[in-house]
């Protein structure tokens, strides 16, 4: 077994089990009250240890036996006399055969007695003549368990699972009384309110005294206990949702074995801890085997919806915690901004016999340690659907400063490479948020806001080299500004000078000034020093300027307007009105030289309707 397995603690149950042994050397009839798996056969076992009888355990509801029941109880009450009455009817069988002219190996030469050759000879016939006719009276072992020659004196009777029996079966049980009340201690084991809703009961008349199962052994006392040993285990404070609920729908020592079984299945064998949110992968296990419809609802991704009957008054939500409906419901519906993902985020690693391919937080913690190429393809990648990400945006306000700084670093880096993500957007955003938090930036913008926002991305992205072209490149990029208000703070900006060519991104530069002068997409009126500006453009900062006017689209969305595709295919929008379309024909036959340009080195353009050209 795998040490890291869950072991389920032993309830003692010594002192218990010594006062019903006292019980048991009287030879009463007592019956022991208790649901199936509530734990009465360990009980009984432990009873059997503190007292010097025998108990003979019997039960009928798993046998599949063509014997009487008084044959079954005889020959488990004495074995050994039954075995050599069985061995004396076969060897008398043979004799009777071998004594014939059929078969004549010349047996009958050694009883040349007349007497003997009587005795045997008869014994012989009755036995053939009993297995010839099948005879199924009870007589001869009723004799048998009655005779004082077979002594009962250390031995008790246990009748198990007595409330599972056919009617048939117990009434064969009160035969069995009848012949040895008083002779010997008779133990009956099952459920006394199954017992009562049969309408020939007569087991409550000849009980002499009822046994109860040990308060220890009740559902309300052992699984609090069992719950803090998860919470230790998985270094976690379950609930109290939990234990309400397991004790409320008297979950008992049986459910609690199985239930454990599943969770060191699925947290152990199949690795699932750490990957997972620890009470709500409890949660699928406990709807799994305890809700089989609730569970293949969750399968299917149906919305578990909560009735008006199943919803938890407030007094009985302070008692029994929140019905089972509501709980799944809740997780169907929170995304827990915690890590590793949620139900919600990741459910197919809950489902049972899954596999969880999410990374832990510990393996997530060593990577963020690390600047590996690793991590930065992490940022690169990580978009809403990913563990990196998910990882994240739960642990980020536990960073340290340094691990803050060093992801700011690495995706200024990574954007200047023409990158962009969620996650880097993430990063972006909470740097900003610590500065000028979310309710000070309520739209639309002040112009002072919008002056401190500018200023401290400033004195940020300086210090790591950037130039002015480049600034504005990631506060639009990264959705910290957009390019209107952009325009409204940087208003002096000038495209005709020398050090317009020496910038990095002229395409964010220029694409800044149409906003000042109020001139984004309004191409009929552009003057020429506009035009010219372009005529400074790479092939990217061409592609890229055009995208954010309309006349041009990659094809992969926003995240990516600023990646090439690897088929170097672009679409030229074209309007679905005919001004619109008119608008950007012009356009596109003013631009033409520059898409011949690029289509010598292997782009190509198709036209498109500019329905959604992102």
């Amino acid at each position: 077994m795998d040490d890291r397995f869950i072991t389920l603690k032993h309830f003692d149950t010594s002192v218990a089990a010594k006062n019903v042994a006292k019980l048991l050397e009287e030879n009463k009839t007592y019956f022991l009250n208790g649901n199936w798996g509530s734990g009465k056969t360990e009980f009984l076992v432990e009873v059997g240890k503190n007292t010097n009888k025998k108990l003979v355990t019997i039960d009928f509801w798993r046998l599949n036996d063509n014997r009487s029941t008084i044959e079954i109880v005889f020959s488990k009450l004495h074995p050994l006399v039954y075995s050599l009455l069985r061995i004396f009817i076969v060897l008398c069988v043979a004799v009777s055969i071998l004594m014939t002219n059929v078969v004549d190996l010349g047996l009958s030469s050694f009883f040349e007695s007349f007497c003997v050759k009587l005795i045997i000879g008869s014994i012989v016939l009755l036995v053939a003549i009993y297995q010839f006719f099948k005879i199924k009276s009870d007589g001869f072992y009723s004799c048998l368990l009655t005779s004082k020659c077979l002594s009962l004196s250390r031995k008790v009777l246990v009748i198990d699972d007595f409330d599972r029996m056919s009617n048939k079966q117990q009434e064969e049980s009160y035969k069995i009384f009848s012949l040895l009340n008083g002779k010997i201690p008779i133990v009956f084991v099952g459920d006394i309110e199954k017992v009562h809703l049969n309408d020939n009961n007569f087991l409550s008349k000849i009980i002499d005294r009822r046994i109860e199962l040990p308060f220890v052994l009740h559902p309300s006392n052992i699984w609090q206990d069992y719950f803090e040993l998860l919470g230790k285990k998985f270094s976690t404070r379950l609930s109290d949702d939990f234990w309400k609920r397991f004790s409320f729908e008297n979950r008992n020592l049986r459910d609690r074995n199985h239930f454990n079984d599943y969770v060191n299945q699925e947290f152990f064998s199949r690795g699932k801890l750490g990957h997972v949110q620890e009470e709500q992968q409890l949660w699928i296990i406990y709807t799994y085997l305890f809700y089989p419809e609730l569970y293949k609802q969750l399968l299917k991704a149906e919305e578990i919806k909560v009735k008006d009957d199943e919803k938890i008054s407030f007094t009985w939500l302070f008692k029994f915690g929140r019905s089972i409906q509501e709980i799944l419901s809740d997780i169907q519906q929170s995304a827990l901004n915690q890590y590793p993902p949620s139900y919600k985020m990741n459910g197919s690693a809950y489902f049972l016999y899954e596999e969880s391919l999410n990374r832990t937080k510990e393996e997530m913690d060593t990577l963020l340690e690390t600047d590996s190429q690793e991590l930065s393809r992490e940022l690169r990648e990580g978009n809403h659907k990913t563990d990196f990400y998910q990882y994240l945006s739960s642990e980020y306000k536990s960073f340290s400063e340094n691990q803050k700084a060093k992801l700011l670093r690495m995706t200024i880096q990574e954007s200047l490479k023409s990158y962009n993500s969620p996650a880097m957007d993430y990063i972006v955003a909470e740097k900003l948020n610590e500065e000028i938090p979310r309710y000070e930036r309520n739209s639309p913008l002040s112009e002072e806001i919008i002056g401190r926002i500018v200023n401290f991305w400033e004195s940020i992205l300086r210090k790591e080299g950037l130039d002015p072209s480049e600034i504005l490149y990631f506060m639009e990029k990264h959705r910290v500004l957009t390019f209107y208000d952009l325009g409204r703070h940087y208003s002096n900006l000038e495209i005709n000078n020398e050090n317009f060519a020496k910038l990095r991104r002229k395409d964010f530069f220029l694409l800044t000034y149409l906003s000042s002068i109020e001139k984004f997409n309004e191409f009929e009126s552009w003057n020429r020093s506009i035009w010219d500006a372009m005529e400074q453009f790479g092939g990217r900062e061409f592609l890229v300027f055009w995208e954010f006017q309309g006349i041009l689209s990659n094809g992969l969305g926003y995240y990516c307007f600023d990646v090439v595709p690897r088929n170097k295919k672009y679409f030229l929008m074209m309007g679905e009105n005919q001004d619109k379309m008119k608008k950007n024909r012009s356009v596109i036959e003013k631009i033409q030289p520059q898409l011949e340009q690029l289509e010598a080195k292997g782009f190509t353009f198709e036209e498109k309707i500019d329905r959604e050209y992102w």
